[in-house]
This record gives C-alpha cells, structure tokens and sequence, in this order.
C-alpha cells in the first residue's frame, strides 16, 4: 500500500522552560502543509526499510516506530517500507516523524490494530517529539514535549513560500543556547485567536518563534534568506520549527510565484505549500 506522510510547520514556537528531566517544554501552533514523502508499505519476510533519495542511519524514526509498536502490540508480520523523500531534511518540517507517523497508521491498519487517539500521542512521543502531531495531522496548539494536543478551530488554506537554505540548524545547539540565555516568551494564545478569527494582518504581526533568533546565530547567513524573501515581496518571514526552513507570507498569489521564480535559482529547496 502506499500512504503519504505530510510536513508541518509552526506558525507560533515557545520554550516554556527545561523540566527536571531534562525536557524542554514547548508551546506551539502547528498545521500540517500540502508537501509530503510517499511511503510503499508491504508485508514481507523481514524488515527492510530504504530511501530512494539518500542513505538512512540503521536506527532511525521507522525503525523506532517498528520497535515500538512490537513492544506494545501483537504486530504479526515484518514489513518492506521504501521512502520517497519530497520533504527536505533538518529543515523543521518535521519529515522523519511524518514518515514515522504514516508508517504507524499504516501498520496498525495492516494489523487491525486499534488505537485510541490519547494513546497514540502517548506512544509516539517515544519515537519523536513531533510525532504525535504528524498522527493527529490538523490545526492544532501542541504543548509538553509534543503529546498535549488541543484541536484549534481554523478551517481557512494558507498559501506560503518555503525556502530551504543547503544547510541545517542542530535542535540540540539551539536548545543549548536557549539553556545558558532563555529568550522571551512568546504569546501562542495571542496567534491561536489571530487564526480562529481568520485575521491574516494580526497574525503576521503576532506570529513569532523563540528558537529563530538562535538559529540566526547559529547560522548568521539565515538572516540573509529572510531580506532576500522580504525583498521578494513577503510580507512576514519566519523560521519553522528548529529551523531552516523559513517561511514567506504573503496574500497575493502572483507575488508568491513571482518571488518562487526569482528565489528558485539561489536556494536548494523553494516551494509554495498551503497550510492547514
């Protein structure tokens, strides 16, 4: 079978603090995008698990999201999985968990499986933080390390341009550098009302994430991606996640494609993807 697995991103990202664990608490708005990895998914005689477009780390999100299902689950079969990556890597759209979350609906699927909402979030945050949003998949506030999801009422598309400079951000560098320096927080109930009023000027004034003046410093050439979309006619840019991705609002559709044209041939990866 064949299933899709869908990026995200955030359009509001706070730390809130580091808990006695060691955790970072978070506080997000996230939505998933119109981009996404295919997935092949078949029974098989043992577990084979490949990339078309690049090599994976013997452990990584679907190995994990295997292991866990079998440690929790009566999983009778061994799975082929091949990955068609469309979404780009280190890149804060959260594309290993996407791809981890697909694969957990899809298994259980297969296996008849059924597995309450609540629990789902709860066994997938052993995967990866951003898991348990990739399985629940809409609008939603996303609070404690990624397993507090509160639905959010917000029904409109929004276009953007997505821009992916040829490097990353280290999440663990960047949570670091928050520890030694918290950084102000940043109103998420303030950007969930912007978009359950649909209110597309409050919400470019108040969308903001905690990590994206680190990962500015982190890599100082973001700061160039940003001015060179905000030349190109956006009217907010903003970093997704842990970054790099960096995001160009913008109402007007022909601006987006204009600025698409003029950015394509000086960054890797420049799309325009529908939010929500």
């Amino acid at each position: 079978m064949k299933v899709f697995a869908q990026a995200k991103v955030n359009l509001a990202l706070d730390v809130v603090k580091r808990d006695g664990n060691g955790y970072h608490l978070l506080d997000m708005i996230m939505a998933p995008i119109s981009l996404f990895d295919e997935i092949e998914i078949s029974v098989a005689d043992k577990d084979f698990i490949s990339c078309i477009e690049m090599e994976l780390p013997e452990i990584n999100t679907i190995s994990k999201t295997l292991k866990m299902l079998r440690e929790n689950f009566d999983v009778k079969n061994h799975y082929s999985i091949v990955i068609h990556k469309n979404i780009p890597e280190q890149a804060g759209l959260a594309g290993g968990s996407a791809d981890a979350a697909a694969v957990m609906k899809a298994v259980c699927d297969i296996e008849n499986i059924v597995v309450e909402e609540e629990q789902a979030f709860q066994l997938s945050k052993k995967v990866g933080a951003d898991v348990p949003f990739c399985y629940f998949n809409k609008w939603a506030r996303v609070q404690g390390i990624g397993e507090i999801i509160q639905p959010i009422a917000c029904d409109q598309k929004i276009d953007i341009l997505l821009v992916k400079p040829d490097y990353g951000i280290s999440t663990p560098k960047s949570f670091g550098i928050w520890d030694k320096n918290p950084s102000e927080h940043v109103d998420v109930s303030q950007v969930q009302k912007a978009l359950e009023q649909k209110n597309f000027e409050k919400l470019c004034e108040v969308m903001d994430n905690a990590l994206e003046p680190i990962a500015k410093l982190l890599e100082p050439n973001l700061e160039q991606v940003a001015r060179d979309m905000e030349q190109a006619g956006m009217k907010r840019v903003m970093m997704s996640g842990s970054g790099s991705s960096m995001m160009g609002f913008c109402e007007d559709k022909k601006v987006l494609n204009e600025a698409k044209q003029l950015l394509a041939d000086k960054y890797p990866f420049v799309e325009i993807v529908s939010v929500g």
